[in-house]
């Protein structure tokens, strides 16, 4: 019975020390490849994949039962992920060459799913707070997406087909959302919120197209459609409670919008 009880202990400490422990996966197929992998902390999961020559990445986890999954396929791909916090989840693939992604998260419960399918593209996600959520994912060469969440509860949803566009998404609050779709070459587009429950949507088909959007205060809404080439759409909203739907449709329409206030709404619709 005494040994009985003895192995039962045992067996009780090793599993608690199982429990407490950070676990990593790290597997380099190729030449001259360098993977640098830190965690400190408890319960924190790291899985590295690198498949090609030359990539590099770092992996910093602090905290708790963070989660990380990174993928390079491909040459002189560079990823660099910063975890801060608990229950934080971060997933970056890469398939082509020279790409660089980057994941910056501190708080409690925020996820960042990033992906890019080509050549010299560059993802970059920052979260600061507690259950921000955000996707960019990205198809072409060439391309640059960014996303910054300072605040709680924020949504971020962003996706690029084609090369050379770029799209910047801000949120500084809580509770804001923002959808940021382009599909074309040479597209611009960047969406700002300061402020709590705001949602700002830009969609963008064509080239040359450029939307910009900037929203301070609160339950504010706008909408920017572009179907066509060259086109410009520049929207302020200052205020709360402001809605904004912006359509354009054809070749070199110009847009600008400015609203100081509360409960103002704006239509406009362009085309040739």
């Amino acid at each position: 019975m005494k040994k009985l009880f003895t192995s039962a202990i045992a067996l009780t400490a090793v599993s608690l020390t199982y429990a407490q422990s950070n676990y990593d996966w790290t597997w380099q197929q190729g030449n001259g490849n360098t993977a640098t992998v830190n965690q400190s902390g408890l319960q924190n999961n790291n899985n590295l994949y690198q498949v090609g020559d030359t990539n590099t990445a770092t992996i910093d986890q602090t905290g708790q039962i963070n989660v990380n999954q990174a993928r390079s396929e491909g040459d002189m791909n560079a990823i660099d992920v910063d975890q801060v916090g608990e229950s934080n989840s971060n997933a970056t693939n890469q398939y082509g060459n020279n790409n660089i992604g980057t994941a910056n998260q501190n708080g409690f419960d925020n996820t960042l799913i990033q992906r890019q399918e080509g050549n010299s593209n560059v993802v970059a996600g920052i979260q600061t707070g507690d259950y921000n959520y955000a996707t960019q994912n990205q198809l072409g060469d060439g391309n640059r997406f960014s996303v910054t969440q300072l605040g709680d509860g924020n949504q971020s949803f962003q996706k690029q087909v084609g090369d050379s566009n770029e799209g910047l998404a801000m949120q500084n609050g809580d509770s804001n959302y923002i959808h940021q779709d382009q599909g074309g070459d040479d597209n611009y587009a960047t969406n700002t919120q300061n402020g709590n429950g705001n949602w700002g949507d830009s969609h963008q088909w064509g080239n040359d197209n450029i939307s910009r959007a900037l929203q301070n205060g609160n339950g504010n809404f706008l909408e920017q459609f572009q179907i066509g080439n060259g086109n410009l759409a520049d929207d302020w909203q200052i205020g709360n409670d402001n809605t904004g739907q912006i359509n354009q449709t054809g070749n070199g329409h110009i847009h600008w919008g400015t609203v100081f206030g509360n409960n103002n709404t704006m239509t406009v619709n362009q085309s040739n």
